[in-house]
Order: structure tokens, then sequence, then C-alpha cells
């Protein structure tokens, strides 16, 4: 059976169409990847996946951390054009409800539900699931745009139709996400319902079974293509690249980076979404993110994999706007005058530190604490350590004050105290300046990490004690 003309509303200028596809994705599956392949071939100039947070409805509807579902998204659709992923309901912890949706995307262009049939049933009565469950679904279903998916054996009946709908006929076998699951967990692999990089990151991390997800696993190369990225600055850094050109490829399975750890920071910050493991050979000074030595040929290379969450950085600037970035190493504030910071600290939402005095305050991941933090005296941590570093630069007061070591899950706020100008504050993430605050706020990202790849010869513990025993500088 045909699909049915498109209903839209007339006018004279091309309107840009934006086709908006909720779900837990949870695998993301082959067949949800036909879907956003046949929606740009229907004329949707963006398709965007949506995950959707938590939801008091479905309590136990995830079963993958937030941060795994948000990895196999990214990795299911990132070579596709014109498709984006949208974090920002697990990133909050909360689900945006549809019928927000026309002002959530309202710079992006005309929004369309992406829906199944099975949310049609019994519409004809009022009593679908859109018009029955979707807050404000009555009205949804009468002034929203509707793109319904459906096999082409059963399409849906012509009086359940939304007002404004587009039918899409999918061939592909729809293999429920629930079905995934439970075969993998009853030990078979996930075969041709994932793509291949999805089913190598379940793999990976064990999802979907009773093993706890580890920080610390394995991964071989077998056929190894990288995005090779260089300290052009450096002359170590572009012989090291020279060596690995042979491998070099535009649809990479890992990005190796050359130089010191800023070039890997760097890395880190620009391609973090593309969710590849960064594997670096050190052209620097200490490298405590970077492989001492590598070998020209990585095939089949066994690595050890170490996967370290970034921060999210929330900062209020002086007329109360908000800004959020990412910090994969440390996030800090520091005075910007001649006077001493006046700081009170925050954590999870209750006053811990009523007034610090000093030069400043840092939160640090384990990958970062053998920087900026250690400058502070604050003790490297192991890569896998689950927890947060806070230092400060030259504290007055307290007295006696001490770098702390918090639990991965706190959430630190620290506010500038000053009422009059005299004392301003700026920020800094990663070591990029923000400009002036009046508050930071710093908890690891429910969405956000990076996979950080060793030779099994990295030996973490010589590695650790190094940064904390530099060797001499002196000839």
């Amino acid at each position: 059976m045909p699909d049915p003309p498109l209903t839209r509303v007339s006018s004279a200028v091309a309107i840009r169409k934006v086709a908006v596809f909720t779900g837990s994705f949870d695998p993301p599956t082959t067949f949800h990847r036909k879907v956003v392949q046949l929606l740009r071939e229907r004329g949707f100039d963006e398709v965007i996946l949506r995950l959707n947070g938590p939801r008091c409805d479905r309590p136990d509807g995830e079963h993958a951390a937030p941060v795994h579902r948000a990895a196999m998204t990214d990795l299911a659709f990132q070579n596709l054009p014109g498709v984006s992923v949208d974090h920002s309901d697990l990133d909050n912890g909360c689900s945006v409800d549809d019928y927000q949706f026309d002002s959530v995307y309202a710079d992006r262009g005309e929004v369309w539900h992406v829906v199944s049939s099975d949310f049609l049933t019994d519409a004809r009565t009022g009593q679908s699931l859109i018009q029955t469950l979707w807050p404000q679904g009555q009205e949804l279903w009468k002034s929203s745009r509707f793109v319904v998916i459906h096999s082409p054996d059963s399409p849906p009946d012509a009086a359940d139709l939304p007002p404004v709908c587009d039918l899409v006929a999918v061939h592909d076998e729809h293999v429920p996400t629930a079905d995934i699951r439970l075969r993998v967990f009853l030990g078979d692999d996930p075969g041709h319902a994932v793509p291949e990089q999805v089913a190598a990151y379940i793999r990976r991390y064990r999802l979907f079974t009773d093993v706890p997800s580890p920080r610390e696993t394995r991964l071989s190369l077998p056929k190894p293509r990288l995005l090779i990225i260089a300290d052009e600055a450096n002359p170590k850094s572009r012989a090291g690249a020279a060596r690995f050109r042979h491998l070099e490829s535009s649809d990479p399975n890992a990005i190796l980076v050359l130089g010191g750890d800023g070039t890997m920071l760097a890395a880190i910050r620009k391609h973090w979404r593309l969710r590849l493991p960064f594997l670096g050979l050190n052209a620097g000074t200490l490298g405590f993110l970077m492989n001492e030595a590598l070998p020209d040929d990585l095939t089949s290379t066994e690595l050890v994999v170490y996967r370290m969450p970034m921060m999210r950085v929330i900062t209020t600037s002086l007329d109360g706007s908000v800004a959020h970035g990412l910090a994969y190493s440390d996030a800090w504030v520091e005075r910007d005058s001649g006077q001493a910071a006046w700081l009170r600290v925050d954590v999870d939402g209750k006053t811990q530190v009523p007034k610090v005095v000093g030069d400043g305050l840092l939160v640090a991941t384990p990958a970062g604490s053998s920087a900026y933090a250690r400058a502070m005296g604050a003790t490297p941590m192991p890569l896998t350590a689950p927890v947060l570093t806070l230092a400060g630069s030259n504290v007055f007061r307290p007295r006696f004050w001490k770098p702390l070591a918090l639990p991965d899950t706190a959430v630190v706020r620290l506010t500038s105290l000053d009422t009059t100008g005299k004392r301003p504050i700026r920020a800094f993430i990663d070591g990029h300046p923000v400009g002036w605050v009046r508050a930071m706020e710093v908890g690891v990202s429910p969405v956000a990490a990076v996979e950080l790849a060793f030779t099994p010869q990295f030996d973490l513990s010589a590695r650790l004690l190094r940064s904390m025993f530099p060797p001499s500088e002196e000839g």
C-alpha cells in the first residue's frame, strides 16, 4: 500500500523540517538507524535523536547507565549526515514533555514527532496513547505534526490518523530492545540487531548482564584505523606521527594523540563525542595521560582501556547568565585582582565551608589530579579512583587547609562572597578562561566520558609514583 501524501500547511517559503525521534535507545538498534535514514530520504533536513531521561511513570524503564546509553547512541548514528543526538534529558536527569518540543527546537525548524503506529490505536475514540498518556495529549494531537512509522504489512487505520501526519513504511525487522537485552543477558551475541560499533561497546562494558560495568577493560584493534592528532609545534611529535600515517583513516576506530598532556586535553575536548578510545604517545615531558612507546604496527595490539568521566561545569556570570561546559582534567576559580578571593564551598547543596580566603579553589578528576591540583598540594589519584579532588591555592583561611578527596557522586559549588566588586574571580575549564563569574558548579557528567588506552606495559602504579616524584630537571 503506497504511503498517503503528506499533509502540510501551505507556505510560499520553504520550511526547514526537523524530525524528533525520542526513545530510550537502550540499546540503539539497526532498525532505529534505518528509520533515521528513511526520514532523511523523505526530505527531513535534520533528525534529532532525543534520549529519554528518568520518568516517574517508568521507574524501571532503563537498563544501561545514562553514560552508556549516551555513548551507544552517539556510536550508532555518528556517521549519518543531518543527524544529531540530544543528551539534554539524560544530562539534566529529567524528561521534557513532547508538547514542549516546538519551543525547544524553534530555532531548528518545523518540528515533527516520530512515533510508531502503536501510538495511534483507538485514536478515533480519543483513546490513543498520545491522547491519553502524553501531557496535553489531546491538544498535541490536533495541533502537532507526526511521522508515523509502521510495518508495510500493517499500516495504521485511516480513521486513527492525526490531522497532520506522514506515514513511513519500514521494511527492516523490528527487534524490541527488551529482546536484545534478554539475548545478551542469556549469553548470546546481539548479532545484526544492533550496529557493530554498538555490539562491540556492549561486549566491552558487559552491558545488560549481571556483571557490573568495569572502569577498566581490554581492547584490541584487528584493523586499526586512526585519526592522528599531533602537536605540530613539537618536532618529536611530528616525527612520531609520520610512523603511523599508513594507519590514518577517514573512518577511524581509535584516536592517536602525539604530544604532551596538553595535546591530549585539546584532542579530548574536540573529539570526545566520537566515542573512540584515545591512544596517546608521549612527546612532551611528564605525559601522565600518554604511553611512553607504541609499536609501529598496532594491528591486534592488546590495549588496556580506562573509562574516565568528564565533569559538567555550570558557571554563573556577573549578570546572572548561566553557561555549561565540560572538563576532563579540572575546573577552577581564582582571584582576578590584588585582593584574595572570598569563596563559599557547598557540596550536594549543603554549605561545608562558609568562607575560604585564598587565591582560588579547584576541582579535579583523577586524570587531572596530577596536574594543577598536584601543584596545590593534592595527591595524584589512580585513573580509576571514584573520587573528585578539591584543592586550594594559597589558602589563608581556614587555617591548616588540606586538599580533599570527595566521592565522584558529589556536586561542588564554589560561590563568591564578594558583593562590592572588590574581589572579582574568574573561572577556567581545563585551562581555558571563562571570564568573571559569581559561581561555578562542578560534578561528574551523566553522559560524557572518555576512554583512555594504554599498552599492557603501561604500569599504572609506576606512572602514579612518577607523577608524585617527577625526575629532576637538573642536568
